[in-house]
């Protein structure tokens, strides 16, 4: 009996060993359950017309493939105008981004630094600045690269995004935050939503205007057609950037309008402006670029006087006088002529469309009727009234009238939204506490952190093998505690 007792406590024995290193491979697998993740970091200059901001991201290390998981941990806005000012001063672009890229690593782990990668992407104002003058923007860039080299991270370039880019861009952002491509359901399985629930995407800048979603159709013009792949399925996207068509330019486009109207010369009547207003422009300033050109052979700079009249009604036809409403033959346009479908769905409107309906208290979804009553009442208010109201805001305070009005003319008269389907516009600056911009979308696509094909399962351990393994463990122990008392009890028998 004692060995017979001694071959089957040593089996035993040799059970719980392997047992144990199965337990032990088991987890590793599933140290991401147990052990807090390591992050990950990524940072994003937007570097668009007026001004850069860096947006800093961070997500679980462990989960690079999933959805839903990227937050922001900070945006920092850089002192000064957008990079494309820079021509004159290419070193100040770069000199301008440091104390953003400061304020980076003091949030990033020293450790983890060199592994973070730096994504810069220009937007129309380095469009319209490479069409002027594509050797100052590339120097810009030179700089900006120098600028960035002098830091512990992994640079990854500067680049000049299309208009269909930083459309599709701004329409994944909104629709990752929202989890709208992808969603674990209660079945433990990745789910994707119907159609119907993805989002649209509104973008206003200062040089340029986006308007992305899924038609209910094929996109009949290739040069507005995206068609990406996300989570194993297809999505058939339209969408357009109108160069130009950015609130600061839009403004530029319609003071000069204002001018060569004027029988006045020097002195301009500016309907947008409050009544009690005045201002100096020089034509320096006004003219230049693809733009706003200049009527004639350039001559010596002349300042102009504008004067703000207060009309609500003028406003909006002066503004309505910068679209080419006519369809041709298309039948189905945007403006000047750009085809464009119907728009259909729920859309996010964001940026500059957020900040100005923000000010006026319009982004609580009210009806399109008191859109018009609040931006009428606003317009007819005088200066002074205006200054009295809003005395921390003088600095554009002069300008909410005309972009409110560009706004609506824009979004009604340009992209045909109307009475019944303005309740679909949703303006926000964030979803899930995270930014709306092009910036996510961009990063994510550069990473390659939104795979092409549909998750098959969530990342962690099986229940089933960690009980079993446990469970086997703690029965062959078991045993041979009883065998070994039994092989004692012979003994002392």
């Amino acid at each position: 009996m004692d060995h017979k007792a001694k071959a089957i406590a040593g089996l035993l024995a040799i059970t719980c060993v392997f047992s144990f290193i199965a337990l032990i491979l088991n987890v590793v697998n599933v140290r991401d359950v147990f052990l807090p993740p390591r992050s990950k970091y990524g940072l994003v200059f937007d570097a668009g017309s007026t001004h850069t901001a860096l947006y800093i991201y961070r997500w679980p290390a462990d989960k690079e493939n999933g959805t839903g998981i990227v937050s922001q941990v900070e945006a920092c806005t850089v002192a000064g105008p957008g990079i494309s000012s820079y021509a004159d001063n290419p070193a100040g672009a770069g000199a301008s981004l440091k104390p953003c890229l400061d304020k980076a690593l003091e949030l990033i782990p020293a450790e983890q630094q060199r592994d973070t990668p730096v994504y810069l992407g220009a937007t129309a104002g380095m469009r319209l600045l490479r069409e002027q003058n594509s050797s100052e923007a590339q120097q810009i860039f030179a700089e900006i690269a120098r600028a960035i080299g002098e830091y512990p991270l992994a640079f990854h370039g500067a680049q000049i995004l299309t208009g269909n880019e930083e459309g599709s861009f701004g329409w994944i952002t909104v629709n990752y935050l929202l989890q709208t491509l992808v969603k674990f359901s209660f079945a433990e399985r990745w789910e994707h939503p119907q159609d119907t629930e993805v989002w649209g995407a509104l973008d206003l800048g200062g040089a340029s205007t986006q308007i992305t979603f899924q038609p209910g159709a094929a996109v009949e013009d290739e040069n507005s057609s995206v068609s990406l792949r996300l989570y194993g399925s297809e999505y058939g996207l339209y969408t357009h950037s109108y160069l130009c068509y950015g609130q600061l330019q839009a403004l530029r486009m319609l003071l000069a309008a204002l001018l060569q109207g004027s029988p006045a010369g020097q002195s301009i009547s500016h309907p947008c402006y409050p009544r009690g207003y005045q201002e100096n422009v020089s034509t320096a300033e006004l003219y230049g670029g693809p733009c706003v050109p200049a009527p004639g052979a350039p001559g010596a700079a002349q300042n102009l006087t504008v004067t703000g009249t207060g009309d609500p009604a003028a406003c909006r036809a002066a503004v309505q006088r910068l679209f080419n409403l006519s369809c041709g033959a298309s039948g189905s346009c945007g403006f000047n002529g750009v085809y464009q479908p119907p728009v259909r769905g729920q859309f996010f409107a964001f940026a500059g469309f957020y900040y100005t309906f923000h000010f006026l208290n319009l982004t609580s979804q009210q009806p399109l009727s008191d859109v018009n009553s609040t931006i009428q009442n606003f317009c007819s208010k005088t200066w002074t009234e205006l200054v009295e109201s809003f005395p921390q805001e003088q600095g554009y305070l002069h300008n909410y009238c005309a972009v409110a009005t560009y706004i609506l003319t824009l979004l009604l008269d340009g992209y045909k939204f109307n009475e019944d389907t303005w309740s679909n516009i949703h303006f926000r600056q964030q979803a899930a506490n995270t930014d709306i911009g092009w910036t996510l979308g961009f990063m994510l696509n550069l990473t390659n952190m939104i795979p092409a094909e549909a998750l098959q399962h969530v990342k962690g351990h099986e229940p089933g093998l960690w009980a079993g393994a446990v469970s086997f463990i703690v029965l062959a122990m078991v045993f041979g505690m009883v065998l070994i008392f039994l092989q004692y009890f012979w003994k002392t028998k």
